[in-house]
């Protein structure tokens, strides 16, 4: 595993250097600022597999490069590991939304740094699980419909395993009180069923644009866990109410400008759960309040949309924003 770790003082360098060494990463290339950084990822020979950024640094910023790295196509999967003092809940938004994976607030204690490594090299090999079953192989079934698909640049979108990340590090700072609510579109099993992969991945995507879009102002993030549920993570108090999200998203999902679906003809509906938070006195590593938030959905009703009018044609091979 070849890692690119950056910060701005030397003695943090060294002793990242120091911690990466000790626990077996041997291949590890350090650099002093951001545009260090861009020079040495365009000169490598080979491609890094991981990378460590401070957030606070003399001229470009550790997010700024997140943006710049995520730009790359080699490395718009790559693990980012951010590595910093800045613990504020802004510092750390900015930084998912750039598009890091993980977060780590300095003074680090060297055994949770080498687990979070090891997570984020866990979770980029399911990233590219996850894509190498969504080629296009026409000898090969698309994946089932339980299971998650990747979704790239929507803002507010990340993907599951990094949402578990953001909400360890949210117990962690206990800054404020986090919820989590779901939202089920019953009629994606059957767009999955008379798609393929790529026609599905297509009209996933757009709801989960959908989405991000109705819960702008809430602070929270989305991730798609597959059966048609979406995610939604946040600050309990800026969450929207559950009635005001279905009637957003019940006008926004049928209009065809936004979801883009003529393969299966249908009107979309759609289920949201009640908030789920987590317990008093929870470990940061006890997520179950997410399954809650998931669980709740068998409590809510469903919204029915008037069905619009839809071509019966074939679906486009270019995907319309």
């Amino acid at each position: 595993m070849k890692i690119l770790a950056v910060d701005d003082d030397e003695l943090i360098r060294e002793l990242l250097l120091a911690t990466l060494e000790a626990h077996g990463y041997s291949d590890v290339v350090l650099a002093e600022s951001g545009e260090d950084a861009l020079r040495k990822i365009a000169s490598a020979g080979v491609p890094f597999d991981a990378f460590m950024f401070d957030i606070q640094m003399p001229g470009m910023d550790g997010i700024e490069l997140t943006r710049r790295v995520r730009d790359m196509e080699i490395y718009r999967s790559a693990p980012v590991v951010m590595i910093t003092a800045m613990n504020q809940k802004d510092y750390i938004d900015r930084a998912f939304l750039a598009g890091a994976t993980d977060y780590v607030t300095k003074p680090f204690d060297t055994t949770e740094l080498m687990t979070r490594i090891r997570l984020a090299d866990r979770l980029q090999a399911e990233t590219r699980r996850a894509a190498a079953a969504l080629a296009p192989r026409p000898e090969k079934p698309q994946a089932a419909f339980t299971h998650p698909i990747t979704i790239e640049e929507i803002k507010g979108y990340v993907s599951n395993g990094v949402l578990k990340n953001y909400v360890m590090i949210m117990k962690e700072q206990k800054q404020f009180a986090i919820g989590a609510f779901a939202i089920r579109v019953p009629e994606l099993e059957q767009v999955h069923a008379g798609s393929t992969a790529e026609e599905f991945a297509y009209v996933v995507t757009d709801v989960a644009e959908v989405i991000s879009d109705v819960l702008v102002g809430s602070q929270a993030f989305v991730t798609y866990i597959g059966d048609g549920v979406f995610l939604c993570v946040g600050p309990k108090r800026s969450l929207p109410q559950m009635e005001t999200v279905q009637d957003q998203l019940i006008s926004m999902l049928n209009d065809p400008d936004l979801v883009y679906c003529d393969e299966v003809p249908t009107s979309f509906s759609a289920q949201v759960g009640a908030v789920a938070a987590p317990k008093l006195l929870e470990r940061r590593d006890d997520l179950r309040f997410l399954d809650r938030a998931v669980d709740n959905l068998k409590q809510g009703a469903r919204i029915e949309a008037p069905a619009p009018a839809r071509s019966a044609g074939g679906f486009m091979a270019v995907h319309a924003a």
